[in-house]
């Protein structure tokens, strides 16, 4: 059986990412935020084309902040470098930016303070975010029309 494809992709154009990134064990495909302020998403993707990760991030150019909202890796996969490698993308959308994330797990207590250190940034808990990433409960922007279309990140 196949894998699902990832949502905004064509069966075709996953079909050709998996070929012609055959070589790779893990893909980076990068879903672009709809407005500036927006929810950033890069997700991985094993060899067999299987979902094993995901992070969620803002960035507010404007008052120089960003937020990681969420990191999940596949448990079997853990202690690869892999959560590393995402967080690193995150903070290049911001570099010196002042960072924060949102609740810990008490994995994550462990994992921030060796990346604090390894990428001489503070990722504090609940550091707060500025006025253009705080939104009202269950408010959602309105859509801009299509959902940009993801991206093979090579790069990560």
């Amino acid at each position: 059986m196949a894998p699902p494809v990832p949502g905004s992709l064509s069966s075709l154009r996953w079909r050709w990412i998996l070929l012609t990134t055959r070589h790779r064990d893990v893909r980076f495909l990068y879903w672009p935020p709809q407005h500036p302020t927006g929810h950033r998403n890069l997700r991985m993707f094993d060899r067999d084309g299987y979902n094993i990760g995901r992070l969620v991030w803002v960035v507010c150019d404007t008052c120089r902040v960003g937020s990681i909202n969420k990191i999940s890796i596949d448990p079997d996969r853990h202690r690869r470098g892999l959560g590393r490698r995402l967080v690193r993308r995150a903070l290049a959308d911001g570099p010196g930016y002042a960072w924060q994330t949102t609740h810990q797990s008490p994995q994550a207590r462990k994992f921030f303070p060796v990346l604090e250190e390894e990428f001489r940034v503070a990722l504090p808990e609940f550091g707060g975010v500025c006025e253009h990433l705080s939104s009202p409960t269950r408010f959602r922007t309105p859509s801009t029309g299509r959902r940009p279309r993801p991206m093979l990140e090579r790069s990560v």
